[in-house]
Order: C-alpha cells, then sequence, then structure tokens
C-alpha cells in the first residue's frame, strides 16, 4: 500500500476525521464498446476520486449484475487496481454477454430497445484500522438487441408461360425494438427446389418499432434452366421448397449492425 506517515495518522482517527480522507466512488457511465445481434461487449464505467496526495491501492472490488431483476454475473476483483494521487481514476468493469444466453433467462419485451440494469457490490480499501468497504448500487438501462424476424408470406403466381413464370414472394420482416430499424444494402438470394433463382439488392427500407414490413421480392423463373421438379409444382400449384438468405447494414438505436438472416420452407403458388 502506498501511504505516507501524515495519511496512516489520519486514517487512524476518528469517522469524522476519515471523511475528506477516504476515496469517493461514483458510476460515471455505460460504454457499448462492441455489439452485434449475437452478444455485446460493454464497460460499466466508475470514476473513483483520491483526495490524498499519494497513490492508494484498491484492496477488493465486487459485483453483481442483475438484468430485469434476474442475476446474470457476479465475482470479485482482487487485482490491486491503484487510484492516482489527488484527482480521478477510471475504473472499467467489462462484461461479455450472449444475448441468446441472457434471453433464455430475461423477458425483453416486444417494443422496448433496452431492460432494467442493477450492478451493485463494494470497493475495498485497507487502511491501519482495518478493510473499508465502500458500498455501492447503480440502476440503469442496458441495450436489448433482438435479431429482426424473417418468415414467409405468400408466393404469388403473376404470370405462367409455356417458358417461365414470373412469381412474386411476399416475405415479412418483423422488427421487435420501440425505435424504427433502417435497413441498408439489402442483399438476397433466393433457391427453390434446391435450384439457385435469384439473387436482388434493395438500396433501404425501414421498419417501424414493433411492427412488421413486408417486402414483395420478384422472381423469375427460366423453366429451360431448372429441373423437372421445380416446374411441375409451379404448373400443378404444389408446395415449393424455398431457401432464403439475406445480409444487411441495420441502423439500430445502438449504431450501424450487420445483420445476416437465413429461412427455409414451403409455400403453394397463389
Amino acid at each position: 500500500m502506498r501511504t505516507t506517515l501524515p495519511l496512516l495518522l489520519l486514517l487512524s482517527t476518528g469517522c469524522a476525521e476519515l471523511e475528506g480522507v477516504l476515496p469517493t466512488v461514483h458510476f460515471d457511465r455505460l460504454d457499448v464498446e462492441r455489439i452485434s445481434f449475437d452478444d455485446i461487449d460493454a464497460d460499466f464505467v466508475f470514476r473513483v476520486d483520491n483526495p490524498n496526495p499519494v497513490e492508494i491501492d484498491l484492496a477488493s472490488f465486487s459485483y453483481a449484475l442483475e438484468l430485469e431483476q434476474v442475476q446474470l454475473l457476479d465475482g470479485n476483483a482482487d487485482d490491486g487496481f491503484v487510484l492516482e494521487r489527488s484527482g480521478s481514476s477510471e475504473l472499467a468493469l467489462p462484461v461479455h454477454l450472449v444475448f441468446e444466453q441472457v434471453y433464455d433467462t430475461v423477458t425483453a419485451t416486444r417494443g422496448e430497445d433496452v431492460v432494467d440494469f442493477s450492478l451493485e457490490g463494494h470497493f475495498g480499501f485497507d487502511t491501519p484500522a482495518g478493510r473499508v468497504r465502500l458500498p455501492y448500487r447503480e440502476l440503469g438501462d442496458f441495450p436489448a438487441l433482438r435479431t429482426p424476424g424473417v418468415a414467409f408470406e405468400r408466393l404469388r403466381m403473376v404470370e405462367l408461360r409455356a417458358t417461365g413464370a414470373d412469381l412474386a414472394l411476399d416475405i415479412g420482416i418483423d422488427n421487435p425494438h420501440r425505435s424504427t430499424l433502417f435497413f441498408e444494402n439489402f442483399d438476397y438470394s433466393i433457391d427453390m427446389q434446391g435450384f439457385h433463382i435469384v439473387d436482388g439488392l434493395i438500396e433501404g427500407f425501414d421498419v417501424d418499432g414493433a411492427e412488421q414490413h413486408v417486402l414483395a421480392l420478384p422472381i423469375q423463373v427460366d423453366f429451360l434452366k431448372v429441373g423437372a421438379g421445380l416446374v411441375t409444382a409451379l404448373v400443378n400449384g404444389d408446395k415449393v421448397k424455398i431457401d432464403f438468405a439475406a445480409k444487411a447494414d441495420v441502423d439500430t438505436p445502438f449504431g450501424l449492425v450487420p445483420l445476416n438472416l437465413v429461412e427455409t420452407g414451403g409455400l403453394t403458388p397463389e
């Protein structure tokens, strides 16, 4: 522990005298370092003020993190963090959470961008009179990023010809957040009955909060380039196996986040 004799004498006195000598702890902010639709890296940043003209070692730092009143993380770090003399030091508690695991435990309400967090624990400092524990408890909002949903709605027969067919595939894009999501460079591909049919690009569209937006994707099928199974299904109105994949950049409340969507299913042409 880095102290001098005058400081030791002050720390040995009564509680009233200690008030101007002990460090103080303040929760400063939540920094999102990296976020995707799968996981998040964030720092809970504290500011620790040391009023003394010497450095002081942090003896312990405990924490317990709850989201929506469900405890997800807890621990105790005893790494000897050093407080700068006569000034403020930042201490960051790094947290990595996988959203799927979080939502298996925590209910993220549709139409919300965040969930409530509670972070509590203590900072410990060693003094001649013993270890001093400074408790803290902070409440706030934590990002609740959820992957937009994708679902097949309809496969519409626009025109059936002897050599091919013009179709429209209606795909629903669901936004579970409060805020509008803005999709940029929506790059998609569609296979039918195992045959690659079309690649397409939509420059941009948006989906209002807690709403679904339907994309009508045009499809042209050349019967000479696909198998007899797909031709028969389209001509007879049988169910068609569809594989859909897309990637895009999505402007979310937490910045621009890459998105990958995959959906497989079957639809009967209408």
